[in-house]
């Protein structure tokens, strides 16, 4: 499974294997496990079924190829979330309950794939081994938090962490169980709000109860609880920050010296405009950062939003839709003609905020790089 094949380029053998294993999870979304067949992923995928079977020796090696894709992607999306939260256990608590409704691991088709998976694992030491192991993982995690918070309120002799713990996954799964059967149509606010006041009820001593779902889910900018200005040199350091956890989520190692130089030059030559969100407290929640640029056809300036980046802990709040907003403002104050993004294929939420705030799709043209080394060869 997943070996070199004569005559392939691993980019293409890459982009293959990556089209194959989301055409699997459409097939098992649209005609569940026991109906697989290798005809009907090749049919979605748009290949023949020969072309699946030169990637993938069977069609249990594309099972669990998918399965193990699955797991990594919500185990890394879980893990980076906590590791991008700070040092407050309840912080990190929050965390994973807000990556746990991540849109882009939550999509219906994917938690369709993920129930039935876990369905037949009890019959399957190999399906068994990949959801028990992830499960193991984050249920030690999910422990260790609860009882840190704990022992934040003195309450060792009243409470128990493995109940509490128990608890808390129960709760993530009933909302996965929610948006399996709701689909498109599941409301992320309402559980935002179900699960704050689940934290607030057992850990008050470290979250606040919600004021109303409509608080609990969005940020907002009447009241300045949410604002955006156009960052300079004093907000260098809690952009780096963010900037930092913005490369780390694209699998670049940590590194605040690099984050902090980039940005500071970015500001002082005016390469970039950044626009920073913000609370009432004057806690960076997320950036965008956009690059001037022209179109030679339309003989026009136009803006190339480079990055955005929202703190896991307030997604799904209205932060990525204020800084798109604010950038639209400063693009058109500016004269340009348009703003041009990308984003990645299967990142569904990204998609959706773009197209529900007018931006189009390309359809009409391929995106091509060259990767240069330092000597320019």
């Amino acid at each position: 499974m997943g070996t070199k094949k004569p005559g392939i380029s691993s980019t293409i053998q890459a982009e293959r294997r990556r089209l194959m294993i989301d055409a699997t999870m459409t097939a098992i979304s649209e005609h569940g496990l026991p109906k697989l067949t290798l005809a009907k992923i090749a049919d979605i995928a748009g290949l023949s079924a020969g072309s699946v079977n030169f990637h993938f020796a069977s069609k249990e090696a594309l099972l669990l190829a998918t399965l193990t894709d699955l797991a990594g992607e919500f185990e890394r999306t879980i893990l980076h979330a906590i590791d991008a939260a700070g040092r407050e256990p309840g912080q990190k608590l929050l965390a994973m309950f807000e990556a746990s409704l991540d849109p882009r691991i939550t999509e219906p088709r994917k938690t369709a794939v993920w129930f039935a998976f876990t369905s037949e694992a009890r019959s399957r030491a190999d399906y068994q081994r990949i959801c028990g192991t992830q499960d193991e993982k984050i249920f030690a995690i999910t422990l260790q938090l609860c009882d840190e918070i704990i022992h934040q309120g003195n309450k060792q002799g009243q409470m128990n962490p493995h109940a509490m713990a128990n608890a808390v996954q129960g709760l993530i799964d009933e909302i996965w169980q929610d948006i399996l059967y709701a689909g498109d149509s599941y409301n992320r606010a309402d559980a935002r709000f179900l699960y704050l006041s689940f934290l607030a009820s057992v850990f008050p001593w470290a979250f606040d109860m919600p004021g109303s779902q409509e608080q609990a889910a969005r940020l907002a900018i009447a009241d300045n609880s949410l604002r955006v200005v156009t960052a300079d040199k004093k907000y260098l350091s809690p952009l780096a920050g963010l900037f930092d956890a913005y490369r780390q989520f694209y699998r670049r190692e940590p590194d605040p010296a690099l984050a902090r130089r980039f940005l500071g030059e970015n500001l002082k030559q005016q390469r970039s405009v950044i626009l920073l969100a913000m609370d009432n407290a004057e806690t960076a929640l997320g950036f965008t950062q956009l690059y001037p640029s022209w179109c030679s056809v339309t003989a026009s300036p136009i803006w190339i939003l480079y990055d955005l980046f929202v703190d896991p802990c307030v997604r799904q709040r209205g932060v990525g839709q204020a800084l798109l907003q604010e950038a639209g403002k400063m693009a058109r104050k500016s004269g340009a003609s348009r703003i041009d993004l990308e984003t990645a294929t299967d990142n569904y939420n990204a998609q959706a905020l773009y197209e529900s705030l007018g931006y189009e799709r390309e359809t009409e043209f391929y995106k091509y790089s060259l990767a240069l080394n330092q000597a320019g060869h």
